[in-house]
């Protein structure tokens, strides 16, 4: 009979286990399903951001960069561009290959016509650049404004309207 009561004991430990289990499992679902808070999505947040952002556009900041890629139209592609980022020691490079999204199909030709003011203007903005600069999103978007404007102001049959980094890397 001693073994009856032993298994017993086994199955009741076992059952209250599980019971303490659940309940733990349960309890964890309510806090984090009923919290009165909710927990950001940062992607929704993000979506949000832009949709925020690219609703108060008007047409006169067509210059200006955009973070809305729903509609991207023509990529003008640079070639790559290396160069020397300013640090004390001078031993830091920054090489990105660059891509021009224009506001309209004819901005290609005027684009080819004037490729090396271009590349020189894009050249002189990078090397003037630190790593601290260039190192952060907030830096590298404050980089795209720069190219941009700076690109716009010798412009004629169009704008560029997005600056994009096909490729980025700092050593």
């Amino acid at each position: 009979m001693a073994e009856g009561k032993t298994g017993s004991k086994i199955i009741i430990i076992i059952v209250i286990l599980l019971v303490v289990i659940l309940l733990g499992i349960a309890a964890a679902f309510f806090f984090l399903t009923q919290s009165g808070k909710e927990v950001p999505n940062p992607i929704q947040q993000e979506q949000n951001q832009v949709n925020n952002t690219t609703t108060t556009q008007s047409p006169a900041t067509a210059g200006t960069i955009s973070s809305n890629y729903t509609r991207v139209g023509m990529i003008y592609q640079l070639d790559q561009f290396i160069v020397n980022l300013q640090t004390q020691s001078g031993r830091r490079y920054l090489k990105t290959t660059i891509g021009l999204e224009m506001t309209t199909p004819n901005l290609e030709n005027e684009l080819n016509t004037k490729r090396v003011p271009i590349r020189d203007t894009i050249i002189n903005i990078l090397s003037s650049k630190s790593l601290e600069e260039v190192s952060t999103q907030r830096g590298k978007d404050k980089l795209k404004e720069e190219i941009a404007q700076r690109i716009n102001e010798s412009l004629v049959d169009g704008k560029i309207r997005n600056v994009f980094f096909i490729d980025f890397a700092v050593q």
